[in-house]
């Protein structure tokens, strides 16, 4: 059996069972279940497994016997959705399911049932469910939570599945936060005291170091590695944009940067014949062999932090303060003053991975525009 929930905001929720929708006393029939459609916060998510992870980019209406009927039912609960939407009717007070005609709301769970068990009996759940698991419920959570954006409310809603790396993209009306300008950046508030964003230091360049079997240095990776190829021949500054012109370049030649990297590290990991890029993560990546090795760091790295954040949620869980939203190499936690004292053993938590300690810098300000570095 594969449960769908009815999930509006915190005061109308439900479930469709046995092919009728219960919004009252419901929590017996959870245990029921351990296949649901999609994350939400009423399920305890490490007893389920989301068929959500199974279509990627594919559309559900695909494995409906009738698609043309799934699309057609669809629309009608997005014009019901709109229309609320135009009348301003505030979810977090009225139920949106008692808006729409009961017969309706029950030909879209059924005709919806028929398309997940289709589903379910034609793919099969992969070596990389586990991080996609994770990601998605980081981010269901946090697509549900208040953000200030330029002094109104927003939400941040990522796209899961928006870039070739697995990397996180935003979907549209989400709050930009991938894509803001520095001079952006102050219009982004917390709603409780401070944001503290936690950033891996160099965090590709320690992923390429880990899988190619490399030490991990616990200080500033440039410095270390400015002593290891050149010694004080260049700047931190100089270093670092030689090196990064150096990654991210897959035909740039460097006997220095050549000699102590291996350009060759995505290649344990790599089906040449199908271009087929597996990461430690279990995804599996369509990629040319020149873009492999940056697909590689990208990905796994990305997945890394993910992981972390995901845990970090957990930690957080039943607590004021909350992830506000993550970027490529960071986490920025919304904080509330109380929970300060948790701060220490939460970034041990982001710090950590299967490859070792990734050292972090901690920054903190009343906006996203204003972080100062602090000492932890």
């Amino acid at each position: 059996m594969i449960l769908q929930t009815l999930d509006i905001e915190n005061n109308c929720t439900g479930v469709f069972h046995d092919n009728k929708i219960i919004l009252d006393n419901y929590q017996d029939i959870l245990q029921n279940y351990n296949l649901a459609w999609r994350h939400t916060p009423m399920l305890n998510d490490e007893k389920y497994k989301y068929l959500f992870l199974l279509l990627k980019q594919e559309e559900l209406s695909h494995f409906c016997h009738d698609s043309e009927l799934f699309k057609k039912c669809k629309i009608k609960m997005l014009a019901h959705q709109k229309a609320a939407t135009a009348a301003k009717i505030n979810f977090q007070e009225s139920c949106f399911f008692d808006l729409i005609p009961e017969h309706q709301l029950l030909k879209w769970f059924q005709i919806r049932k028929d398309a997940l068990l289709n589903l379910y009996n034609t793919k099969s759940f992969d070596e990389d469910y586990n991080i996609l698991h994770k990601i998605h419920v980081l981010t269901t959570n946090i697509s549900r939570q208040n953000i200030i954006f330029n002094k109104a409310i927003g939400r941040v809603v990522y796209n899961m599945f928006g870039s070739a790396t697995g990397r996180l993209t935003t979907n549209k009306g989400s709050v930009p936060v991938l894509t803001l300008k520095k001079e952006q950046r102050n219009l982004l508030e917390p709603s409780n005291d401070a944001f503290v964003e936690l950033d891996l230091n160099a965090a590709e360049i320690r992923m390429l170091m880990a899988l190619s079997g490399k030490e991990q240095p616990q200080g500033d990776i440039h410095n270390h590695l400015q002593n290891k190829i050149f010694g004080q021949n260049l700047s931190r500054s100089s270093f670092k944009e030689k090196l990064f012109a150096w990654l991210y370049n897959p035909v740039s030649k460097d006997l220095d940067f050549d000699s102590f990297f291996s350009r060759k590290t995505f290649k344990n990991f790599y089906d040449l014949k199908n271009h087929i890029l597996k990461t430690p993560f279990g995804r599996k990546l369509q990629v040319e062999e020149r873009k492999a090795q940056n697909y590689l760091l990208q990905s796994t790295t990305s997945d890394q932090v993910l992981e972390n954040a995901y845990k970090i949620q957990k930690m957080l869980k039943h607590k004021k303060s909350k992830i506000a939203f993550t970027l490529h190499d960071s986490i920025i936690l919304d904080m509330s003053l109380k929970d300060a004292i948790m701060l220490k053993d939460i970034k041990n938590q982001f710090e950590y991975t299967r490859w070792g300690m990734f050292p972090s810098t901690c920054k903190i300000g009343k906006t996203f525009g204003t972080l100062k570095e602090i000492k932890i």
